[in-house]
């Protein structure tokens, strides 16, 4: 356990070092992340299911052997009269049976199996995509909070360079004490929010590491954001649907093996068996073990027809629990092309959104620069205060944040919506 954890120390160190791209650290979630992990392993389970269910058409060999010993008084077959002795019996047999027919239960059981192997394949691909798409929002918060970061330290600089101009203003009576005040205070703001935005980028970090299922422990991934594009996936289909579409079928299958059970069962029987006695005591002659193996061999073969008449309701009541099943099916099935089309335009939607709001905020952003501008100069100047300065400081603040916000939701809108209309989310 040392090991491994120590294995994936290094791993992480590394990958920080080079830095991870947005599709490192998919790749990274992939083969990491506890849930995808344990789907995998869900996987096997179901394609265990259904080597489970083939061995069912298989036939079935028993090897048997038996083995008493009698002892005390017993009556002589020969003279009729009772006799002390003890007698050792042994007894062997081979038997085989092989299913013929059962109203093709079992093989639609093997192909319910198969199905649900495949359904089970789609639900993991489905959990996989929804853990990618955590790993990706997760991935620009870290991104978005890191420009926060980058912000308020500009900000924060900015404000030291108006404290060392109003010290100085001090000194030369340019400037009061209360104006030296509020400068003070303000500085004091700007380094309790870098705090706060530092803390978020920390709460950021582990919210990646988790997604993805890196140790929490282990530094920082060095993270770098390039311009994300999405391929194409040929045959895409909605794994989510895909699944459901699967489920379907697969109780399609069990609904089947349910009206089989009305049918009757054929199978074949064969065997061997042989046996061995020897009797201790006086006057008693055992033959040879390799002569009764030979006399005493016996062989069958035959067939066995098993008619169900009652079974107390079961094979009625497993039939309409089973239609049902298929019924339910249909609606879920429904109900997921229904919510695939949702998504769809919800994410086409956000991306139109996005988009124009993006030229909005950047907009914005250009109008708060020009402002601050113009109070940054009335300041130096005498015409403008210091609260005048940090109000308009705040507002391009707020337009910058806004702006970065809107910049993450297009991005993470834009791979949504190509993921929706059959593009990878991996490469």
């Amino acid at each position: 356990m040392r090991l491994i954890a120590l294995i994936a120390f290094f791993i992480v160190a590394r990958l920080a070092q080079a830095g991870m791209t947005l599709n490192d650290c998919l790749v990274y979630a992939r083969d990491h992340a506890h849930r995808n992990i344990v789907n995998s392993i869900e996987v096997r389970q179901a394609a265990a299911d259904s080597r489970l269910a083939a061995s069912a058409l298989m036939p079935e060999v028993d090897l048997s052997a038996s083995g008493n010993m009698s002892f005390g008084r017993n009556i002589d077959p020969e003279t009729n009269t009772y006799d002390n002795r003890k007698t050792l019996y042994s007894g062997f047999g081979l038997q085989m049976t092989i299913p013929l027919f059962d109203g093709l239960v079992g093989v639609n059981n093997l192909r319910a199996a198969k199905t649900g192997r495949l359904r089970r394949e789609e639900g993991a691909r489905a959990e996989a995509d929804e853990i990618s798409i955590e790993v990706i929002k997760a991935f620009y918060n870290v991104s978005y909070c890191k420009a926060m970061v980058g912000q308020m330290e500009q900000q924060l600089e900015r404000d030291l360079r108006n404290l060392r101009a109003v010290e100085k203003g001090v000194e030369l009576g340019s400037k009061s004490g209360a104006d030296l005040a509020e400068v003070e205070a303000i500085v004091a703001a700007d380094r309790y929010e870098l705090t706060n935005q530092n803390s978020l980028l920390e709460k950021a970090h582990l919210r990646l590491k988790s997604c993805m299922g890196m140790p929490l422990d282990g530094g920082e991934p060095e993270l770098t954001e390039e311009e994300y594009e999405g391929e194409a996936d040929a045959g895409f289909e909605n794994p989510r649907i895909a699944e459901a579409r699967l489920a379907l079928k697969e109780s399609r299958y069990y609904l089947k093996a349910a009206k089989g059970r009305f049918s009757p069962v054929i199978s074949l029987n064969m065997g061997v068996s042989t046996s061995y006695y020897r009797i201790y005591g006086d006057g008693y002659q055992t033959p040879r073990f390799s002569q009764q193996w030979r006399d005493n061999m016996g062989r069958y073969v035959g067939f066995t027809v098993g008619v169900p008449l009652f079974t107390g309701l079961s094979r009625i009541n497993g039939v309409r629990k089973a239609s049902l099943e298929v019924s339910r099916r249909e609606i879920l099935l429904d109900e997921a092309r229904y919510e695939a089309d949702r998504q769809k335009a919800e994410a086409r939607l956000d991306l139109e959104s996005a988009v124009e709001e993006l030229c909005a905020a950047e907009a914005r952003v250009r109008a708060e620069e020009a402002a601050y501008n113009a109070v940054q100069r009335k300041f130096e100047l005498g015409g403008a205060s210091a609260i005048d300065l940090y109000t308009s400081g705040a507002k391009l603040a707020t337009a910058r944040a806004n702006f970065e916000g809107k910049r993450i939701r297009r991005i993470i809108s834009r791979i949504l919506l190509g993921y929706y209309n059959g593009e990878k989310l991996i490469k």
